[in-house]
């Protein structure tokens, strides 16, 4: 009578253990695809205000402006602007 019901209990907890293992896996994948949307948004922000900014400058030459972001983005780059995905603490795996 003892070992059904302690292996009922253990059936009970490994499912609850389950479930939570669910649930951090789901929670994980959204603040990941938050942090992605974020990323996104604030790079068309950045292309924006250089786009602004090529206007200001009288630029209209397309191949020029264009020349210009790839330069920008080349320095973004070189100085590790958009490194921050090595050191998340969100991510565990």
């Amino acid at each position: 009578m003892v070992i059904p019901h302690i292996e009922e209990i253990i059936k009970f907890i490994e499912g609850e253990l389950d479930e939570q293992d669910r649930e951090d896996f789901y929670r994980l994948k959204c603040v990941q695809d938050k942090k992605l949307e974020a990323k996104e948004e604030q790079m068309a922000e950045n292309k924006a205000k250089m786009a602004a900014l090529a206007k200001a400058k009288g630029i209209e030459d397309g191949d020029q402006v264009a020349d210009e972001n790839a330069e920008d983005e080349d320095i973004l780059a070189e100085v590790g602007a958009f490194d921050d995905d090595d050191d998340d603490e969100d991510i565990i795996f």
